[in-house]
């Protein structure tokens, strides 16, 4: 593939995530979503490239960033952003936080319904890690909750009930984590084109 179908694959990716994203794990989305087998170095090297284009003059509607910390808009390269989202997507502290990492069990969630549904379940490492991730990030459900929601799903859904309790808590912290962001994350906004997508050097 060469590298500007990359790029637009990629970017169609963060699309659907809408949310600051590590390498490893668009690179399994990639290949669980679109069967693009890619590299986390090669999405790396994307933004790098992009990084590149964007001070060379180059012109494109959107480009793929580093996520900024949310304590004075350093780029964060471990996470990778578009350029055209909202600034308070585009923010990290260090890492994800529990709203955005809910968010993500969402989408992952989202995800593995779909590929069941499609009956695209055959092993494979980047399905074995898919599920990982969601073991991972359902720490964040309450467990009292998460018994409740299990015990009135006849047949048991375990994918459902995770999505549907990741939802719920998500929206129940990102508003009250807009609302303590407000001030921080208009600062970040009035950042120059360059730093606002790429970081503060």
């Amino acid at each position: 593939m060469n590298p500007e179908d990359l790029r637009g694959a990629a970017l169609g990716a963060l699309h659907g995530l809408y949310l600051p994203t590590a390498t490893d794990d668009l690179a399994m989305i990639m290949a669980l979503g679109a069967s693009l087998v890619v590299a986390p170095e090669a999405l790396a090297e994307l933004a790098s490239a992009d990084h590149a284009d964007f001070l060379a003059g180059v012109e494109r509607p959107s480009w793929i960033c580093p996520a900024l910390e949310y304590e004075g808009g350093r780029p964060n390269d471990e996470f990778l952003t578009r350029s055209d989202w909202p600034m308070r997507a585009r923010v990290v502290r260090e890492v994800l936080s529990e709203s955005q990492e809910l968010l993500l069990l969402k989408r992952f969630c989202d995800l593995a319904i779909s590929l069941a549904e499609r009956r695209e379940t055959r092993p494979s490492a980047s399905l074995d890690r898919l599920h990982e991730r969601i073991d991972d990030l359902s720490i964040h459900l309450p467990s009292d909750r998460l018994a409740e929601k299990k015990a009135e799903r006849e047949p048991p859904d375990d994918l459902s009930v995770h999505r549907e309790l990741a939802e719920d808590r998500h929206g129940e912290l990102v508003r009250e984590e807009r609302i303590a962001q407000a001030q921080v994350i208009a600062a970040l906004d009035r950042l120059t084109p360059p730093e606002r997508y790429f970081g503060v050097q």
